[in-house]
C-alpha cells in the first residue's frame, strides 16, 4: 500500500478544521421529497450516466447512447439518440471537458482490458478513439528519456487485465479521478484513483503522470471493499459507490469532502519525537442514509444545482437498472388509515398524552400511570368509538412525520387494548404536524408539546 510516510510508527490525526464549506448537492433533497424512477428510465435496463455538453446528461440502453436535458419540473425531459457517442464504444461513465471539446472513457476488449481513451468533438462526430497517455504503463523498469527518473516497476496490466473505469473531471480539466483495481498497489478491490496533467510531457514522454491513489495512507476513505463511479463537486466533494460494510446491502452512495493542509501528528522513529506534517486529503466517505440507498444497488451519483440522479436497481422501477431523481413529497390521504366511520366533532371527551421523545413511538414508563387513568374515563363513555390521533412535531419531512405519527397512534391503541378496551371501540389515525399544538415552534419544550396522541369521541 502506497505510503510517504516511511519513518512513522504511529500517528494520531490532529485535527479536522477547516473542511469545504461546499454543501453536498444532494444535501437539499433530504427532506421533503420521494426518490422516485425517472421518466427517462424504461423497461430496458439503463446504464450509466454522465454529464455532456450544453448541460445535457448522457446514458445508454444497450449500445445506443441518449441524452436528455435537466428539466424544471426535477426530471429528465427531451431524450433523443445521441449519434455521436453511440459509436465510441463507451463503457460506464465518461468525462466530458466542454473546453477542449474532449471526452475521456474507458474501452474494454474482448479478454477484459479497460483502458483510458480520449476522442475529440469535430463538428458533430468525434475523432477516432486514441489511447491515453499515461505515465507508467510500461511492464518493464526503464529510464525516461533525458533523465534518470526510473518509473516504480509496477505495472497496472495484470492478469492480461487492466483496469480504468469511471473517469470524472476535477481542476478545470486537469486531474482525472477514476476507479481501478491495480493489485497489489491499492486497499484491495477498486479504489478511487487520479492522474494528473503532465507539465513536463517530452521528459517523462506522455501526456499524463503516473496514477495516484486518492486515499490518504493514514485516514483512508478506500477500504478493501469496491470504491468505484466518483463524481467531483467543485473539487470539494465527491460522491462515490462502496459496497463496504456497514451500509444498507449491496452498493450503496457516500460522499466525501477535500480537506486542505490536514494536520497529521506522528512519531518519526530517527527523531525519536512528535512531529506534525500536513496533507490535503479525501476524508473518510459517509453513507448518504436511508433517503437515498436501500439494501439494492445504488450507484453512478451524479447531479448540479437543478437535479441529483443515480442508478439502482430496487424494487419498484420500471426496468433492471432505473435512473432516479428526487421528487417532491406531496402527502395524500392514505385510505387504509381512515376510518370506516363519518367523522363528528368530537364532543365531551379529549384526552392528550405527552409521553413521546424526539423520533420515537414509544413511552417512557413513569408515563404508564396516565394510561390507567385513561382507561377509567373512557369507560365512562359505553358504546362509543374514540379516535387515537398520533402527532409529531415539525421536524422532519412530511412522509417521515404521517409514517411516525402513525406509529404512535398504533402503540397507544395496542396499550389500551391489553389494558381491556376493545379494538371495535378504537380508531388510531397518524396526522403528522398538520394539526400542531405550537406553530412554528423553536424550543424543545414547544415541540415536546406537539408530539403527543389525543384521544376524542367520534360518536356519541
Amino acid at each position: 500500500m502506497c505510503t510517504d510516510m516511511k519513518r512513522t510508527l504511529a500517528v494520531v490525526t490532529l485535527s479536522f478544521c477547516g473542511l469545504a464549506a461546499f454543501a453536498g448537492i444532494h444535501e437539499e433533497y433530504s427532506e421533503g421529497y420521494e426518490i422516485l424512477s425517472s421518466e427517462a428510465s424504461s423497461r430496458e435496463q439503463e446504464r450509466p450516466m454522465s454529464f455532456y455538453k450544453e448541460g445535457k446528461v448522457a446514458f445508454f440502453r444497450g449500445d445506443t447512447a441518449y441524452t436528455a436535458t435537466v428539466g424544471n419540473m426535477y426530471d429528465l425531459v427531451d431524450i433523443e439518440v445521441c449519434p455521436e457517442l453511440t459509436g465510441l464504444g463507451i463503457y460506464g461513465t465518461f468525462a466530458y471537458d466542454p473546453r477542449k471539446r474532449t471526452i475521456y472513457f474507458s474501452r474494454v476488449d474482448e479478454i477484459g482490458n479497460a483502458d483510458m481513451y480520449e476522442a475529440t468533438l469535430q463538428g458533430g462526430s468525434f475523432s477516432e478513439p486514441k489511447l491515453m497517455r499515461i505515465q507508467g504503463l510500461d511492464k518493464l523498469r526503464k529510464k525516461i528519456r533525458g533523465s534518470s527518473t526510473v518509473i516504480a516497476g509496477w505495472t497496472y496490466r495484470y492478469d492480461r487485465v487492466t483496469g480504468f473505469f469511471n473517469p470524472t473531471l476535477a481542476n478545470n480539466g486537469t486531474r482525472i479521478y477514476f476507479s481501478a483495481d491495480f493489485k497489489g498497489h491499492g486497499y484491495g478491490n477498486r479504489d478511487i484513483w487520479y492522474i494528473d496533467k503532465a507539465k513536463n510531457k517530452e521528459e517523462i514522454g506522455a501526456d499524463w503522470v503516473m496514477p495516484v491513489n486518492a486515499s490518504d495512507s493514514v485516514i483512508p476513505f478506500n477500504t478493501k471493499a469496491r470504491e468505484d463511479y466518483p463524481f467531483v463537486v467543485g473539487d470539494s466533494i465527491m460522491y462515490l459507490m462502496s459496497d463496504r460494510p456497514g451500509g444498507f446491502g449491496g452498493m450503496d452512495v457516500y460522499m466525501s469532502r477535500y480537506e486542505k493542509d490536514h494536520e497529521f501528528k506522528i512519531y518519526d522513529t530517527t527523531l525519536k519525537d512528535s512531529v506534525v506534517v500536513k496533507r490535503d486529503i479525501w476524508t473518510p466517505a459517509v453513507n448518504l442514509d436511508s433517503t437515498f440507498n436501500t439494501r439494492a444497488n445504488e450507484y453512478n451519483f451524479i447531479g448540479s444545482s437543478k437535479l441529483v440522479m443515480f442508478m439502482s436497481n430496487r424494487a419498484g422501477g420500471k426496468g433492471k437498472d432505473d435512473i432516479y431523481v428526487p421528487m417532491p413529497f406531496r402527502a395524500e390521504p392514505d385510505v387504509d388509515l381512515m376510518p370506516e366511520i363519518t367523522l363528528t366533532e368530537p364532543k365531551g371527551f379529549n384526552w392528550v398524552l405527552f409521553f413521546f421523545d424526539f423520533d420515537k413511538s414509544d413511552m417512557k414508563p413513569e408515563y404508564f400511570v396516565q394510561l390507567d387513568e385513561l382507561v377509567s374515563a373512557m369507560k365512562e363513555f359505553p358504546g362509543v368509538v374514540f379516535e387515537i390521533s398520533g402527532h409529531t412535531d415539525e421536524r422532519g419531512s412530511d412522509k417521515y412525520n404521517m409514517k411516525l405519527s402513525q406509529e404512535r397512534a398504533n402503540y397507544v391503541k395496542g396499550l389500551l387494548i391489553e389494558r381491556g378496551m376493545s379494538p371495535n371501540e378504537l380508531v388510531a389515525v397518524g396526522k403528522g404536524f398538520h394539526e400542531t399544538v405550537i406553530k412554528n415552534a423553536q424550543t424543545e419544550p414547544e415541540h415536546e408539546q406537539n408530539r403527543r396522541v389525543d384521544i376524542k369521541i367520534l360518536n356519541e
